[in-house]
């Protein structure tokens, strides 16, 4: 066996994609995808709170944007084999949950309070969990 063979199957992780060079940036790419996670969040929030009249009748599409975001974040930091916070997977989840609720059983439910409860859950989680 070569001896830089065994370095770059040390510097691979769980995933089988990064490298060595890469779990270097390991801390900064996750921070970088849990702060785009966070803005779409955020943005969700505002897109469909400013159209909550037009919603209305789907009163489900908050809760699956936000869910999605959510999944996507923690798929996309699995794949890259960057560290993905549990609340993430639960908070995307449980707001999937809610969408599926939303669209086959209870469509009159509002689920925007719920949903901005836990956005700040998840991003005071992310934010307080690490000390930045």
């Amino acid at each position: 066996m070569q001896a830089g063979g065994d370095s770059a199957l040390a510097g691979r992780c769980a995933g089988g994609m990064a490298t060595e060079a890469a779990t270097e940036n390991a801390p900064a790419d996750e921070h970088r995808i849990e702060r785009l996670a966070w803005f779409g969040l955020v943005g969700v929030l505002v897109l469909t709170g400013s159209l909550r009249d037009w919603l209305a009748p789907h009163n489900g599409i908050t809760p699956l944007a936000a869910g999605l975001i959510l999944l996507l974040s923690g798929t996309l930091q699995w794949r890259r084999g960057l560290r993905a916070r549990y609340t993430n997977w639960l908070a995307g989840a449980l707001l999937l949950g809610m969408a599926a609720f939303s669209f086959l059983g209870r469509p009159e439910l509002d689920m925007f309070l719920p949903v901005v409860i836990i956005a700040i859950i998840v991003i005071g989680r992310g934010t307080f969990a690490r000390g930045s």
